[in-house]
Parts: C-alpha cells; structure tokens; sequence
C-alpha cells in the first residue's frame, strides 16, 4: 500500500479542522491507540478510551474539541471516527492497478471497456456489457452480457455478474459477490411436482453501494431487485427476487431477506436477522439481532426478537423470563402449603 506522509498542519487544513501543536509533525501512517508510534495518527471518540489516549505513543490524534489530550498534538474534531476515515484514505490511499486489460482476460465483441478501466487477469466481460472510467475487475471476475458497471467502482475477485446486471458509479462489491443469480421460484403442477418460474428481472446498484463478500443478490422474477444509493451490506447476506431497499440502508452480516422485501430509507437490519417476503421495513426502523420479522415494521419502530417484538416488550419480556424459575419455586412452595401439589400428583398418576 503507498504511503503519503503529510505534515499535521496541512492534514488539518484539509479536514477543515483546527489543529493544537504539532507544526513540525509528520505523519506516515494511521494506528489504533493500543498499536501506534510516533509517525502515527490515531483518533478518540470519547472520554471512556482515557486510558488507552494516555498510554497511547501515537505522534498526534483526533479527537473531541472538549477532551483534554494531554498536550499532545491534536486535531479537533466533532466526528473523530469520520475525520480519521478522510486521513486514513488520504495517508494510506489503496492500491489501483494500472489501466489496461490482461492478456488473459476475454472481452466479447460488443463489449466496451473504457480505456481508463482495469480488467485484471481471467476475466469475461460479455457480449453487450461495459465498465466505465477507471473501475477496476480483480482477477476472475465474470461479466454476463449485457452489464453496466459505471465509473470508479471496484469488483473483487470472482464476483459474477448475471446478464443485464446494472451497478451505478462508486460501487464496491467485495470477493465472491454474485448479483442477478434466479431466485428461489417455484410453481407445483398437478402431480405435486416443482416446475422453474423463469426469473427474467434485474438486480439494479445505484451509486455508492458496497456489498460484502459472499453475499448474493437475485434477481427479479419479472421487474428488478433494486438496491439504492449508498446502501451498504455486510458479508454473507442474502436478498430475495424483488426487494427494494431504499437510500442509506444498513444489512449485517448473515441477514436474509425474502422475496418483495421493501427496505425503506434509513433502515438497519442487524446480523442473522430474517425477513418473511412481502412485508416492508419502515424508514430509519431498527431490527435487532437474530430478529425473526414476520409482519411489516413502522417508520422509526424498533424491533427484536423472533417473532419480532418493539423494544419495550421484548425487554420487558426477557425481564419475565429471567424471573420465571424463581416464579416457578414460589407457586410450587404455595402448592405444597395448600396441599395443591400432591392432588394434582395423585390426579396425573390414577
């Protein structure tokens, strides 16, 4: 990875944020507070890391305007987790390889590679099928016909493409993120036997998507599966023929959605959570952990569990639960006073 030092000052000027000290510092990398050196820059969210901020051999940090740093150099910042997300692009920025497409790669005729595009090696890139200005395909990544992938976006290797896929500018998909494979679609003839629904949709990305590696996206059975602008999925997720997930959607790791799920805008789904199909999440709503979602969530509704509950019961409920074996202990001991508990014995064992 290419390395860029900086000095802070100018780092901060690039921020937009003001600096305390540090008019000779230099920095070449980024680190955690536990981890870092003196050419590092870390950062501080708040005053439960103290400690570690004063243990810390770190050459300077972001953190809070109102946290007190010890004197060391410091860059002031109301978001430190965002501002040392710009640094760490800026002073470590990835890797790109070099425009071009590797001799062992196959580009169908029709296809059109812009010349600022790179095509890494054992590569496909079908017939009808285009990838814009500076994207780049790592090695193995297979484009059916007819895909549109826009510019600056990045395919990790062997990511597949079904034919007529379309992903917007900015996109990252990481390894082994396949999009438009069919979904799960089946109809029973008269004998009870499964007959193929032809799956003759799309999967549309539109701009600033990143999906995990090994997830997989169908789709649809016959309009599109459509994810919307800066959506981001985790790892090992699966979405359903037909879902719509709206802007600035937040999928974690090991989550499924069913076929026709609708995401709204600002949603998050957490991980190995669960969705039955035709059912919509409401806008900015929150789905808990392992949440078993079988009816449709509000706008702004939290909810957990399986089946899913809003917040407030669930919590209430797990309190009942704990208590239940204790519970159990007093109705038995007011059984054995009331002589309760051996009548129902003798009633059980005629």
């Amino acid at each position: 990875m290419d390395r860029r030092p900086i000095r802070l000052t100018d780092l901060a000027a690039e921020l937009g944020r003001e600096v305390e000290g540090g008019d000779e510092v230099w920095i070449d990398s980024v680190a955690p507070l536990r981890a870092a050196g003196p050419g590092d820059l870390s950062f501080v969210r708040g005053s439960q890391f103290a400690d570690q901020l004063a243990a810390t051999r770190a050459g300077a940090v972001i953190a809070p305007p109102e946290m007190d740093t010890g004197g060391r150099p410091t860059i002031r910042s109301a978001n430190p987790g965002l501002d040392f997300a710009r640094a760490a692009r800026r002073i470590a920025p990835e890797d790109r390889p070099a425009p071009g497409v590797h001799p062992m790669s196959s580009i169908a005729k029709g296809a059109l590679v812009d010349p600022t595009a790179s095509i890494g090696p054992a590569c496909a890139v079908g017939s009808g099928s285009s990838v814009g200005p500076r994207s780049v395909l790592a090695a193995n990544v297979t484009l059916y016909a007819d895909v549109r992938v826009g510019a600056d976006c990045t395919l990790h290797a062997g990511c597949v493409l079904r034919e007529g896929t379309v992903i917007g500018d900015r996109v990252i998909l990481h390894a082994g993120v396949v999009l438009g494979a069919d979904g799960f679609g089946y109809v029973r003839d008269t004998d009870g036997r499964y007959e193929k629904a032809p799956q003759v949709g799309r999967v549309v990305l539109e701009d600033d998507v990143e999906v995990g590696a090994n997830t997989t996206i169908d789709r649809g059975t016959l309009g599109d599966t459509a994810i919307g602008r800066g959506v981001k999925i985790d790892n090992l997720v699966q979405i359903g023929h037909n879902c719509d997930l709206g802007e600035n959607v937040i999928i974690v790791g090991q989550a499924g959605l069913a076929g026709s799920t609708v995401v709204e805008r600002g949603a998050i789904i957490m991980a190995q959570a669960g969705t039955a199909g035709h059912l919509t999440v409401g806008e900015g709503a929150f789905v808990g952990p392992q949440s078993g979602v079988h009816k449709d969530v509000g706008a702004g509704v939290r909810v957990l569990g399986s089946p899913q509950r809003e917040e407030r019961l669930f919590h209430r409920l797990m309190a009942s639960l704990a208590r239940l074996p204790d519970l159990i202990q007093r109705i038995r001991a007011i059984e054995r006073r009331l002589g309760l508990r051996d009548r129902t014995r003798d009633s059980s064992n005629p």
